[in-house]
């Protein structure tokens, strides 16, 4: 029962990393409440979503 929430939450974190890595690369401009989210913010964003889909993948192939 947890395998398959676990590969769920990964592929949606690895989802989220590739959209920031792309945001990072092709420089999107992202507006929320009238200010500019800054560029820079995806790579942290990017970093921390891979790793947190790298640790959801590896609890599910461990249990």
């Amino acid at each position: 029962m947890h395998k398959p929430a676990l590969y769920t939450a990964g592929a949606v974190f690895a989802m989220v990393a590739l959209a920031h890595t792309i945001r990072f690369f092709l420089a999107t401009e992202i507006v929320v409440g009238g200010g500019v989210i800054p560029v820079f913010v995806s790579l942290p964003a990017a970093i921390v979503s891979s790793l947190l889909a790298a640790w959801m993948i590896v609890a599910a192939r461990r249990s």
